[in-house]
């Protein structure tokens, strides 16, 4: 484990340990402050984000969307360290769901497959999930060992079931979850396997994307369902809006979870769109590079 690894596992420890007792006020210090030095900043994941975000709103990022990305980003932080200390009532009470009653009728019948990007507060949706009755079972990106244990603790804390996505068996196991009453929940939008996924579109831009969501659904016979997260409100106070699509029918044949993959990948592209800046993606995503002009926060390092 690298030095940076070894900080930044020691500080998300001691960021849970306090995180419970900051004060609302803190918390939106916090988010402003480091809003502004990483706009000034300016380095190379907020460029690779705002490179994202043209791709996905169609035009060139300004100095606003990027700041409010940035106090998303620093805002889901700010909660993964205090849920911890947060109530059942407390995570119910933050979000709401659109389409839930879909949601509930197919695990009570087939099963649910749910696809999600890295929007909003992904942890959040899976502990709402468990404290209402529906069980999760996700699969998290498998880190160095010890940040790996410790994201583990964390969700399985929240009441979810995690298998490291280098798990032998992974879709099998996924598929017992099904059966046995568990909501499946699986991020769907960054491909893991270094480009071996499934080829689709986002916004209109090629990319490989990850066909587990679809082929779960389609091996266990569950109801596969997009959804993309989104913050209301000011950190400390607000709240969180998942919005279900429609079900996702399953397609047989060889190209049939590529179709499936790509219904999932269209219903992220739309209500991304609508809000850009709690899309936390901070990593390259898209095949080829954004053309035309970018945006240059003042103050920063420019490209």
């Amino acid at each position: 484990m690298t030095f940076t690894d070894r900080l930044t596992r020691q500080l998300l420890i001691l960021g849970r340990r306090v995180g419970p007792h900051v004060g609302i006020g803190t918390q939106r210090a916090l988010v402003r402050i480091g809003t502004e030095l990483a706009a000034r900043a300016n380095g190379r994941h907020l460029r690779t984000f705002s490179d994202n975000l043209a791709v996905v709103t169609g035009r060139p990022t300004d100095e606003a969307l990027i700041r409010r990305g940035v106090a998303s980003y620093l805002r889901n932080w700010l909660e993964v360290m205090a849920m911890p200390g947060w109530s059942s009532e407390q995570i119910v009470s933050r979000v709401r769901v659109m389409g839930e009653d879909q949601l509930r009728a197919a695990v009570a019948t087939r099963g649910a497959v749910v696809a999600l990007p890295h929007s909003g507060n992904w942890d959040l949706a899976g502990a709402w999930a468990c404290s209402t009755g529906l069980p999760v079972t996700s699969v998290a990106e498998q880190l160095v060992a010890a940040e790996y244990a410790d994201f583990l603790a964390f969700r399985r804390a929240l009441g979810m079931e995690i298998h490291g996505h280098r798990e032998p068996g992974l879709v099998r196991t996924l598929v017992d979850a099904v059966r046995r009453g568990r909501v499946v929940c699986l991020m769907a939008d960054r491909d893991l396997t270094g480009g071996a996924g499934v080829p689709a579109t986002f916004a209109g831009q090629p990319v490989t994307a990850p066909g587990g969501p679809a082929m779960v659904a389609r091996l266990s016979g569950a109801a596969l369902f997009p959804g993309v997260c989104h913050y209301t409100g000011r950190p400390g106070t607000g709240g969180m809006v998942i919005t279900l699509g429609e079900e996702v029918a399953h397609q047989p044949g060889p190209d049939g979870v590529a179709r499936m993959t790509q219904q999932v990948l269209d219903h992220f592209t739309t209500r991304i769109a609508r809000h850009p800046e709690d899309w936390h993606m901070m990593q390259p995503f898209f095949a080829r590079p954004v053309s035309g002009p970018h945006r240059e926060v003042p103050g920063g390092s420019g490209r």
